[in-house]
């Protein structure tokens, strides 16, 4: 039987006092797709998505799959590469807005990737980020800002998947509008997907193969 594109699973969480978030929960995304993932507040979408990456301990005997090959424990650095989250609070590091996009590339994991600012340019600008100035401090940057910021490192990253939780917070409708719609363009790739936590599903772009957590 073939491998899916990407498999992540089965995986369960618990809180104190022992109630299950979810139990056995498997993503599965076939290649150039925009899937959405959904639930009530607090039912774990976060808690999920750290787990797919390896953030979080996940279920013993979970497993993690790209392309045909299934990446355990010890090969977690290179899935991350492969693999990225894009945080619901979208942290920075200390430092410029430019060493902020740039540092990914300095990673040992980085491979054959290399930063090009003229891209990370034309970005900030598809992002409405082009008022920005390379050596602001990125610590003055807005909620809405750094959240742009973010999905600008991750697109600059160009990872096969982009685990994305609540990458419009922030933004107004019209830039909400904007940002998704980069996101779903950047799924349609060869050799790409997008899962994507939404607060507000009403955006017209918000559409796609739906998980829903109980």
């Amino acid at each position: 039987m073939k491998k899916p594109f990407f498999y992540a699973g089965p995986f369960s969480a618990w809180v104190p006092l022992g109630r299950t978030l979810y139990e056995g929960i498997e993503i599965e995304l076939a290649e150039s797709t925009f899937n959405i993932l959904k639930g009530a507040s607090g039912c774990g979408k976060s808690t999920l998505l750290q787990q797919i990456v390896g953030m979080k301990p996940g279920t013993k005997g979970a497993k993690r799959i790209l392309d045909g090959k299934e990446f355990d424990q010890s090969m977690l650095p290179e899935w991350r590469s492969k693999v990225t989250i894009m945080m619901q609070d979208a942290p920075l590091l200390s430092g410029t807005v430019r060493e902020n996009l740039a540092f990914p590339f300095r990673l040992k994991n980085a491979g054959g990737r290399a930063f090009h600012w003229a891209e990370a340019l034309r970005l900030m600008h598809e992002t409405g980020l082009g008022h920005v100035k390379s050596e602001q401090d990125a610590g003055m940057l807005s909620g809405g800002e750094r959240h742009r910021l973010a999905l600008v490192r991750a697109l600059l990253w160009s990872p096969a998947v982009i685990l994305a939780d609540e990458p419009l917070a922030g933004l107004d409708e019209a830039m909400a509008e904007r940002c998704l719609a980069l996101l779903k363009e950047y799924s349609s790739r060869p050799g790409k997907a997008v899962l994507c936590v939404l607060h507000n599903l009403d955006y017209p772009k918000a559409t796609g193969r739906t998980f829903k957590l109980p």
